[in-house]
């Protein structure tokens, strides 16, 4: 039997993290990465993002109830193919082949997206998946509820719903995009979020937070002015 905890206060931590962050991010000088107006945004994002998932985690029991209520044929196909836009065996291919395009057509603005894109990509795969493996939260079809964690679970599907894997892969692969071409383009990986709920693969907030890391992740690598630098003793990796 999995070591199943109750956490019903998650919800106040993961927001007041989200507003420590964006305190930490105001008593940086950071506008070197950003301008101030950009920086503002991703601030602004934070703690509205940390509000939002509060609220989500008190209506996961109702959204997810609603949605089994409403399942339909021409429902199951929309959001089966929304449900793609945040599949790794699609995104990857996808980012991939934009990436050749704008070298092939000697296009730098989509080449310089796409490779944001794939940055964005990369970072958000590394904090999805530990978030994951850490808090172990059950997914609804498992019947143990909203509030139920397995923390450092094995690696079973079943235990790992927060954040949603789709939903951030699809904002850290859209967001570049949109904020380079199109805002509309936003409504893919948005499609996805809710795609994830319908399918009954994830609670309300856990897509919130996964939509969270992807926009902020993306946004961030697609608007900094220069490159990151990370050092490991002699090592240094610059992205």
């Amino acid at each position: 039997m999995p070591r199943i905890t109750h956490w019903p206060h998650i919800p106040v931590f993961l927001t007041l993290l989200l507003i420590v962050f964006s305190d930490g991010l105001e008593a940086q000088d950071t506008t070197s990465l950003m301008s101030p107006k950009e920086w503002r945004m991703v601030r602004h994002t934070s703690v509205a993002g940390g509000f939002l998932l509060t609220g989500a985690f008190l209506t996961d029991r109702p959204v997810r109830d609603w949605m089994q209520n409403h399942q339909g044929t021409t429902g199951k196909h929309i959001f089966n193919t929304a449900n793609l836009m945040g599949d790794k065996t699609l995104v990857l291919p996808l980012n991939a082949a934009l990436l050749a395009t704008g070298y092939l057509g000697d296009n730098q603005q989509l080449r310089h997206t796409s490779w944001n894109a794939l940055k964005s990509i990369v970072a958000t795969a590394i904090i999805t998946e530990g978030l994951k493996r850490t808090l172990g939260r059950s997914r609804p079809y498992t019947g143990h509820g909203p509030g139920a964690f397995n923390p450092f679970p094995p690696n079973k599907p079943d235990y790992k719903a927060l954040p949603s894997g789709h939903t951030s892969l699809a904002f850290a692969f859209f967001t570049p995009l949109a904020e380079q071409y199109s805002r509309w383009l936003y409504l893919l990986p948005a499609s996805t979020a809710v795609s994830r709920v319908y399918k009954d693969k994830h609670w309300a907030s856990d897509v919130v937070l996964g939509a969270a890391i992807g926009f902020l992740t993306g946004y961030f690598f697609q608007h900094k002015d220069q490159s990151v630098q990370v050092a490991f003793n002699k090592l240094i990796i610059r992205f």
